[in-house]
């Protein structure tokens, strides 16, 4: 920030540093104009990306909120994460809610699959797919725990204390389980749905 790229707020622009030296471009910003107040948030890394012909930027920003006190909590939410459901939550009033996870399994076991053949093909182009095959996985999971934790948070609303069970240093035991299912036990993002 500031060497790589700096946002200019009098104009409305980035400036950002090219091999072609310095350009100032005009951007779209929909919905997202109240993250641009440097009074109230930080500006972090940016990243471009082209897709279709149209470049995208994506912006990390952070501000500072007040600390949460405990008596401030109006729900108390018990969160296990696990394969055939995605969560299962258990709130105070006693009432649980199960998200299914059998559809995510499927679609996971099509990308194995798919990688298993293309990788047993093992030509230059297998490869290049093989990468983004894998990119787009990624993506895929991160947009479902997104979507997930997102649901939760507007079920529940704000003022709420989520209890995940502690899964730190924790290897499932493969050996017991069945062979094709092994890779959907050891890879499942239980961290990255946690940290959202």
């Amino acid at each position: 920030r500031g060497r790589d790229w700096s946002y200019l707020s009098a104009t409305n622009q980035l400036s950002l540093n090219t091999l072609n030296g310095r350009r100032k471009v005009d951007f779209v910003c929909k919905g997202f104009d109240q993250y641009l107040d440097q009074t109230k948030w930080k500006f972090g890394s940016l990243k471009m990306l082209q897709l279709r012909g149209k470049w995208y930027i994506h912006l990390s920003a952070t501000t500072a909120i007040p600390e949460f006190e405990a008596e401030q909590a109006v729900h108390v939410v018990g969160i296990d994460r696990g394969l055939r459901f995605l969560a299962a939550c258990y709130d105070e009033k006693g009432k649980s809610i199960l998200f299914s996870g059998q559809n995510i399994l499927r679609k996971r076991r099509k990308y194995k699959k798919l990688r298993a053949e293309l990788q047993a093909k093992g030509t230059k182009s297998a490869k290049r797919r093989l990468k983004k095959i894998g990119q787009r996985e990624n993506r895929w999971m991160s947009d479902v725990n997104h979507r997930l934790t997102k649901t939760l948070i507007d079920h529940y609303g704000s003022n709420t204390i989520y209890a995940l069970e502690d899964l730190t240093d924790v290897r499932f035991a493969t050996e017991k389980s069945p062979k094709d299912q092994r890779y959907e036990i050891v890879s499942w993002a239980f961290y990255q749905f946690e940290q959202f």
